[in-house]
């Protein structure tokens, strides 16, 4: 089951106004336009294939305690 977290954005005036004309362009909720753009970024960044390495390292240097 995904666990699902919410938060909260602080905006500006002009970015909120710019976030709903995305999300009326797009024809979506603003939570949505929010995911897209941020995926987006991510993949520019080329985030997404860094992050299951960093995981993976993450859990092999947790000590184990049995």
């Amino acid at each position: 089951m995904v666990r699902r977290c919410v938060v909260k954005v602080v905006l500006s005036k002009e970015q909120r106004a710019i976030l709903t004309e995305l999300s009326s362009r797009l024809g979506t909720s603003e939570s949505e336009a929010m995911r897209m753009a941020l995926m987006d970024y991510v993949k520019e960044l080329s985030l997404m294939a860094e992050t299951p390495h960093r995981n993976r390292k993450q859990k092999r240097e947790k000590p184990d305690n049995s």
